[in-house]
């Protein structure tokens, strides 16, 4: 005989199990065995076709090799297990060699560890250490340490578990969608097990020393953080009872959950924190879910209460408490002062919320105190009335109805503006000091996918006239590049108050004009029709050497003020029929205009009596960031007449 071969339908230990083993021993090399077997199942992962390769010696040797070891989530190919069997320490070291990648992933990566295996595996602690997983994107250095443990309570049989305890050392990593990185991360994981009648009772802590850690939409910086879990396991059912995580500069967070794993949906979740900061809640949790919105680049600071329920992925319950917080917005938009505010929700059960703020603003237009209650149901808010301090004055919102459909807000509302001072208005704006006041009502204001329309008209009264807004339309308000449409209709404005009011010179009279088809994208004018000139009618029309000097500066090169005769010169005022201006604004291109046509130009001023004053304008096409830049220099005006 030179050979012994031997087969089985399966061998099974402790932790394996080795389907339709077959050895051969051969007889003329005692010391080796050579065993091929259909699989090798050790837990979940299971090495088709093994290869492997047995030395009894002195010191005895198992080399296991195979083409692919298959495990859930994962591709493993080529592994390597070599067992070498030490005499002197009577346990064996374990090393493990194999090539690794994720499902969904195309990159593969080196995998390797070293394992001390006690001489009693179900019942003595294995330590396995200088592991190490790498590839392109990722370097983990790792250490584990696996202890089985049995669990005996009274009147029962003693049951299986097992503690695990994980630790990494400044690893790295990064998936190849960029969704999930960390850089120099270092921290401790401990989870233990054991079973009970209807599956695993488990528990784990995790803590994180340092490294930074982006998980979308969440970043998480230097700073130590624990995560405590414990919860039951029971095919397919994952269920979590209690879950705690601390962040320093943020506070302690619970949840309770269940996952089905075969569906791979939480069934239940619950979160909730109790006096969080309110800044470390925002830049951890609710900033990283809005970066493009309104919300998304926020100073916060205060205290807040926080919970969430849902069952399946549908939402049942939130409640948000906000305690003497500050909101401003870092691009100067708007910002609140002591805010406080109760925000409960209910799938089920109509709720009532409330919000206040003691100061606030919007733009630079100051906000007084104000407190606000509103009726929610479901995916509906309703409010019957909300009065906002304005200055001097205030904004009155009636039948405030608001809904989210279809994934996006809805809303209506009614506005009465009571009477808001211009000079306190213009203040706030850093404008030049003006007259009069701005007030009137907006039969109802909508908001629906993404726009804002506004119907009826809205009446100003300022420089003892009237300005009318109508047709107000405002795509994506709130987005990036807000687009507004309205018309605009000015009437009976005293000339004499616009002019002492931007020290533009003298002039008396009534204005009167038109904006048709204004458009602003991202609040600059791009497109309108802009007529606005003097009014006909029996009162004084007069106009100083300084306002026909400005608005020949106005119009620019190619623009002459004529006097009637040259000695008239030395006079401060003059006469004149009518004057106006217009522009047909396209891009960045006006198209200029007067009140009558002339050869080669137009005119803008047209003198009438004695003396009186002629300004014509011969530069059709303008700028109108050239425009712009002239009125802001036309105080100065350092334009000379051209007297002919």
């Amino acid at each position: 005989m030179t050979e012994l071969s031997l087969s089985a339908e399966s061998i099974q230990g402790d932790f394996f199990q080795l389907d339709h083993p077959h050895a051969v021993v051969n007889l003329q090399r005692k010391q080796h065995v050579q065993i091929h077997a259909e699989r090798l199942q050790v837990g979940n992962a299971s090495i088709d076709h093994p290869d492997m390769t047995l030395e009894i010696s002195t010191r005895p040797s198992l080399l296991i090799t195979s083409e692919q070891l298959k495990m859930p989530d994962y591709q493993v190919r080529r592994p390597r297990i070599y067992l070498d069997y030490r005499l002197q320490t009577r346990q064996p070291l374990m090393t493990v060699d194999a090539e690794v990648k994720a499902m969904q992933d195309e990159v593969w990566g080196k995998f390797q560890v070293y394992c001390q295996l006690p001489t009693q595996a179900s019942q003595e602690t294995w330590q396995c250490n200088d592991g190490l997983y790498h590839d392109v994107r990722s370097h983990i250095p790792f250490n584990l340490t696996v202890m089985p443990t049995w669990h005996t309570a009274s009147n029962t049989k003693a049951s299986r578990g097992l503690e695990l305890q994980l630790a990494v050392k400044d690893a790295k990593f990064s998936d190849a969608a960029g969704l999930h990185a960390a850089e120099r991360l270092t921290g401790v994981m401990h989870i233990a097990a054991h079973e009970v009648a209807n599956g695993w009772r488990w528990q784990g802590v995790f803590e994180w020393q340092q490294g930074e850690l982006f998980w979308q939409p969440f970043y998480f910086a230097e700073g130590n953080k624990r995560f405590e879990i414990r919860g039951l396991y029971a095919s397919p059912i994952l269920e979590i009872e209690a879950a705690t995580l601390s962040l320093q500069g943020v506070g302690t967070l619970h949840s309770q959950s269940r996952f089905n794993l075969d569906s791979q949906r939480f069934e239940f979740l619950k979160l909730d924190a109790k006096d969080v900061d309110f800044n470390g809640l925002y830049q951890s949790f609710i900033q990283p879910l809005l970066p493009d919105s309104v919300f998304g680049q926020l100073k916060v600071n205060g205290k807040a209460d926080w919970s969430f329920e849902a069952k399946g992925l549908q939402p049942v319950k939130f409640q948000l408490d906000v305690a003497d917080a500050t909101v401003e917005d870092q691009r100067g938009k708007f910002g609140f002062a002591h805010l406080n505010a109760h925000i409960p929700w209910d799938y089920d059960q109509p709720q009532q919320i409330s919000m206040g703020y003691a100061s606030g603003h919007v733009l630079k237009i100051p906000l007084g105190k104000t407190q606000w209650q509103a009726n929610v149901n479901r995916f509906s808010i309703t409010s019957p009335t909300l009065s906002l301090p304005v200055l001097d004055g205030a904004l009155i919102f009636e039948d405030v109805s608001a809904a989210w459909i279809h994934q996006s807000m809805v809303w209506h509302l009614k506005m009465d503006m009571q009477p808001i001072s211009m000079r306190t208005f213009s203040q706030a704006l850093g404008w030049p000091v003006m007259r009069g006041e701005i007030k009137g009502q907006i039969p109802l204001v909508t908001y629906a996918n993404h726009a804002l329309r506004m119907d009826g008209e809205m009446q100003l009264s300022l420089f003892k006239g009237q300005v009318a807004l109508s047709d107000l339309e405002v795509d994506d308000p709130l987005g990036a590049v807000p687009k507004l449409h309205a018309n605009l209709r000015m009437r009976e404005i005293d000339m004499g108050e616009i002019t002492r009011t931007f020290n533009f010179g003298s002039i008396t009279g009534k204005l009167e004009g038109d904006v048709q088809h204004l458009r602003l994208q991202n609040w600059k004018p791009v497109s309108m029709n802009a007529v606005i000139q003097t009014a006909d009618g029996p009162f004084e029309k007069k106009v100083s050497q300084r306002a026909v000097e400005n608005i020949t500066a106005l119009g620019g090169e190619g623009t002459a003020a004529a006097l009637q005769r040259t000695f008239l010169r030395f006079f401060k005022q003059f006469g004149y029929e009518k004057m106006g201006l217009s522009c047909e604004l396209r891009g960045d291109v006006c198209k200029m205009g007067g009140v009558e046509q002339i050869p080669g130009g137009f005119v803008i001023v047209k003198g009438e009596g004695i003396p009186s004053v002629n300004v014509n304008g011969y530069t059709e096409y303008v700028s109108w960031k050239d425009m712009l830049a002239r009125m802001r220099r036309i105080t100065d005006s350092n334009s000379k007449m051209i007297v002919k």
